[in-house]
């Protein structure tokens, strides 16, 4: 029999071997995805489907298979490597991952089927305390009524996650991202960043869903719950700092932030406290902010050129930071800008 000592080190053993591999997975993907236009990728939404197909053929987005732990870690890797790249292409690597996570979660029976999809999500209007989408239970599923905004990707996820209210619960079911009969979706959003994102809204009139493609079913306020304690942002605007420190080409700037920008993401990191992860996502983009624009400074006038990348920066983490905004984030917000006055 296995001792416990050579149990524990063989797990540690196979835990290592899994994350060389995912590591290894991610530099190829990126050295790939580095090939592209990386500037026209922010407007051009066939460059970006071209990076989302790389890195989803490589299996970058199947964190599922992962224990919870190492899939917190890989996330956090993705998304700032993604960031570092394209906001564009991070944005939408969220997406998937949280669907993939909720159908995983759930057990839903048919996930292995999904999993093969690119999947997005409307999901976030289930935070407002007022019903956006609601549901009338017919045979064999539900019909939907109601509006979901900014639901991203088209034209690059194949299936999109609803979030609808029924009665005292709320529900999300899977469903194609196309036009049809009661799925009516708008021209794209008109946006100053991420515009390949191909963010558009979505009428639903007597939509029907199947009772097969129910993902969860849960009490209302159980997505507010959960999204609370999401870092998927504070990795972003990571990422986004540590691209800024890297084009920056002052050596004392380079040394310094690092140093405070490792502390607030050990800050994150270490964080369990829905309250006070709310307070660490308003410090981070502050700091970033502020340190994308000490960077534009310090790196002179060229930095105004369209294809600086400063320039990116400075637009995608406004567009992080206006994802998932709930009150809680503008009091805080409010409160950090009324301190200094």
């Amino acid at each position: 029999m296995e001792s416990p000592e050579l149990s524990r080190t063989s797990i540690r053993n196979i835990i290592k071997i899994k994350s060389m591999i995912y590591n290894k997975k991610i530099k190829i993907t990126l050295a790939k995805i580095k090939n592209l236009n990386l500037n026209a990728m922010d407007e051009d939404k066939n460059i970006l489907k071209k990076a989302f197909d790389i890195a989803f053929d490589n299996d970058i987005f199947a964190l599922y298979k992962y224990s919870a732990p190492l899939q917190e870690k890989y996330k956090a890797i993705l998304l700032s490597e993604f960031a570092k790249l394209s906001g564009s292409l991070a944005f939408l690597a969220i997406q998937i991952l949280a669907a993939n996570a909720i159908m995983n979660k759930n057990n839903f029976s048919r996930k292995e089927r999904f999993f093969k999809k690119r999947c997005g999500i409307a999901i976030n209007h289930l935070h407002l305390k007022t019903t956006q989408v609601q549901a009338k239970k017919v045979k064999n599923g539900y019909l939907l009524t109601g509006a979901l905004t900014w639901a991203s990707g088209y034209g690059i996820f194949d299936s999109l996650l609803i979030g609808f209210h029924h009665k005292e619960y709320e529900l999300e079911v899977l469903s194609s991202f196309k036009n049809k009969k009661g799925f009516i979706i708008s021209s794209a959003c008109n946006t100053f960043v991420g515009y390949s994102i191909n963010t558009v809204n979505i009428e639903l009139k007597d939509f029907f869903v199947k009772d097969k493609n129910i993902v969860s079913s849960n009490n209302m306020g159980n997505y507010s719950k959960n999204r609370s304690l999401a870092k998927s942002i504070h990795y972003c605007i990571y990422g986004l700092g540590k691209a800024a420190i890297n084009d920056s080409n002052n050596t004392s700037f380079k040394t310094e932030s690092k140093l405070l920008l490792k502390k607030k993401q050990e800050a994150v990191i270490a964080c369990t406290d829905a309250k006070e992860l709310s307070i660490l996502r308003v410090e981070l983009f502050l700091f970033v902010q502020e340190l994308i624009t000490t960077a534009m400074v310090l790196n002179g006038g060229k930095s105004i050129f369209a294809h600086s990348t400063f320039q990116r920066y400075y637009r995608e983490i406004i567009m992080f930071n206006t994802n998932g905004l709930n009150q809680n984030l503008k009091d805080i917000f409010l409160l950090k800008y009324e301190s200094k006055s």
